[in-house]
């Protein structure tokens, strides 16, 4: 009989360390079940977290790229804006010099008309027909500046008696005949 209660003794014992072994193992797998359990949800969040910034991603992306082309924009039309106004500059320049020139060309052209006054009709009558003023002290005649294309030297005007009017007829003939012309 004491063997018979040390057997049940042992036997009570194995089942109560097996019992607290069950109860130790459900209780880890409570725990390992709830660690899975969080685990999928913060597998999930970081899914869709991965799905959100790979949105956000492709939205910069777009966005880069816009930007991109805007700025193609943006150096093209600098580049039209440099050349417009390198245009404009030379157009200002050439207008410039056009000016220039046809001042140069209106002074050589008063001087001749001058000279065709003095020629003409005296200095005195001519420059007050011109201009409705009294004489000013004659400007000197630059003839450097006449055009050389008609291959003669300009006339020198003739030294005038100051009592003799001369008429025009006497010095530039008039040829009525104009099978020269």
């Amino acid at each position: 009989a004491d063997e018979v209660r040390n057997l049940a003794m042992r036997a009570a014992d194995a089942a109560k360390n097996t019992a607290n072994l069950i109860e130790s193992t459900i209780q880890k797998i409570d725990q390992g079940n709830q660690l899975v359990k969080t685990t999928d949800e913060t597998f999930t969040e970081v899914a869709t977290n991965s799905n959100k910034v790979a949105e956000l991603v492709g939205e910069i992306a777009a966005a880069s790229q816009e930007q991109a082309q805007g700025i193609d924009q943006v150096n093209t039309a600098v580049s039209q804006m440099d050349t417009v106004t390198q245009k404009n500059a030379a157009n200002a320049e050439e207008s410039a010099s056009a000016s220039e020139e046809l001042n140069a060309q209106a002074e050589t052209l008063m001087d001749v008309v001058n000279d065709l006054v003095n020629m003409v009709g005296g200095a005195e009558s001519g420059s007050r027909r011109m201009t409705g003023r009294p004489p000013a002290k004659a400007a000197p005649v630059r003839r450097a500046a006449l055009p050389a294309a008609r291959g003669k030297a300009p006339a020198p005007a003739p030294a005038r008696a100051k009592s003799k009017v001369v008429k025009a007829d006497e010095i530039i003939p008039m040829d009525d005949d104009f099978s020269d012309f």
